[in-house]
């Protein structure tokens, strides 16, 4: 699977039963990356981020100014909705699945923070981890 090192030209042709997700935590290129991902680039969405330590919390996605760093995927429906909503613990309350728009003009689902966050988050930062390596 390629990881380019900037979006692709915009329009981008999906075949059909596949979407674009803005990852910016376990699911990033390298680490636990869904396994239908057939090409990923580094991109930009407005939000804050958090790191609660073991994984990070996306809030406020499209408010403000700030921009925080991720990948976009693209990736088959079916994951996302079958697989990947439950590990995010959707159906939990711990995040929400929702569409926004990349800085380079992609609309892509992300998954949202959906709780409050707890008194030990650190950030906002503009990528996780924020010592990648």
């Amino acid at each position: 699977m390629p990881v380019l090192t900037k979006p692709p030209d915009r329009p981008i042709h999906l075949d059909p039963g596949r979407c674009l997700l803005f990852v910016y935590g376990q699911l990033q290129p390298g680490l636990k990356q869904p396994r239908s991902t057939s090409r990923a680039w580094p991109d930009r969405v407005r939000g804050l981020l958090y790191d609660l330590g073991a994984f990070p919390a996306a809030v406020k996605i499209d408010a403000g100014e700030q921009w925080l760093r991720g990948f976009v995927l693209e990736i088959a429906e079916v994951e996302l909705v079958g697989e990947l909503d439950s590990y995010e613990e959707v159906d939990k309350g711990l995040y929400r699945r929702t569409r926004t728009t990349t800085e380079a003009g992609f609309e892509v689902w992300v998954y949202e923070y959906a709780r409050p966050l707890p008194p030990a988050a650190v950030g906002p930062i503009e990528r996780w981890p924020a010592n990648p390596g």
